[in-house]
């Protein structure tokens, strides 16, 4: 009898620790995955105070989206910091580097705006062939943008067209981009070697064809983070689009907490229950001991 009540205790023993070491290993896992680095690149376009299109915003709620990345541990990153991380894939944290295309006077006031309000500096896409037009940006405004408000300028196109339509055309893409690239850098006094697919459209070949320019970084709009083997021509941003959630689209707000910390809280959540229940069979295996002790007394 008694040597049956040690191999229950033993037995208790056995599986508290395997629950233990399961439920310890289980929290280091969900605590690493809370804490994964997460790099972020938002898009935006025109901002507006009576948005129409789906990618149109107002500029509060382009505000509220920001403020809910940064209470969710985000640090808004400056273009050169996003670019020597990128470079050197180092990642530590979550980041958020903030976007806008086509060079539209809307987005500028709101660049001003949130490098006044929240010190937050963006990158900002321009359309060569747009510039000084009715609703989009002149060269002063250009030049005073990353003077005074540390804005990365970089190209979106000579003309806002698809790249791949460009190359079956039979245009000869790297020229027209770097004749553009040459004209905005002589713009703003400053070298340009950033570069938005327009739509976000892309192809081997386009991505290839920009090798023989001075465009080092191209962003597409591909909808996940920035990972540490991203290819620098075809790093991807998430755009905001109206409804894109609804409509089963990427949403910048999926990331705000991230899946990762999602699934790292829940990992977490089930590892304490798990130590929790090995206490139950700590608790099993000593009053096992007392009896199998008081038993030995009694005999």
């Amino acid at each position: 009898m008694n040597r049956s009540v040690r191999k229950k205790a033993l037995f208790s023993i056995i599986v508290a620790v395997f629950l233990i070491v399961s439920g310890i290993f289980g929290f280091y896992l969900g605590w690493k995955q809370v804490k994964m680095p997460i790099m972020l690149v938002l898009t935006f376009h025109g901002v507006t105070d009576s948005p129409t299109l789906p990618w149109e915003i107002k500029y509060e709620e382009l505000k509220s989206i920001i403020e809910n990345f940064l209470r969710h541990d985000y640090k808004a990153i400056t273009p050169k910091e996003f670019e020597q991380q990128a470079r050197l894939r180092q990642f530590e944290g979550r980041k958020l580097l903030i976007s806008f295309d086509d060079g539209l006077k809307t987005s500028a006031e709101a660049i001003k705006k949130l490098f006044q309000e929240k010190g937050i500096s963006s990158a900002f896409f321009i359309i060569t062939g747009e510039i000084g037009k009715e609703n989009y940006v002149s060269n002063e405004t250009l030049v005073d943008l990353q003077k005074n408000f540390n804005c990365r300028i970089g190209l979106h196109g000579k003309r806002h067209y698809e790249v791949t339509k460009i190359l079956a055309e039979g245009t000869d893409l790297a020229s027209e981009l770097e004749l553009a690239r040459k004209s905005l850098s002589a713009a703003v006094s400053a070298p340009v070697t950033w570069y938005a697919y327009p739509f976000g459209d892309y192809n081997a070949s386009a991505a290839a064809a920009l090798a023989s320019t001075g465009l080092e970084l191209a962003f597409t709009v591909d909808g996940y983070e920035v990972d540490h083997e991203a290819d620098l021509k075809v790093l991807p941003r998430l755009m905001y689009l109206r409804g894109a959630s609804s409509a089963g689209a990427p949403d910048p707000l999926d990331w705000a907490p991230p899946q990762t910390a999602r699934y790292g809280s829940l990992t977490i959540t089930l590892s304490c229950m798990v130590i929790f229940i090995s206490l139950s069979w700590i608790i099993r295996a000593k009053n096992l001991l007392n009896a199998s002790s008081q038993n030995k007394n009694q005999a």
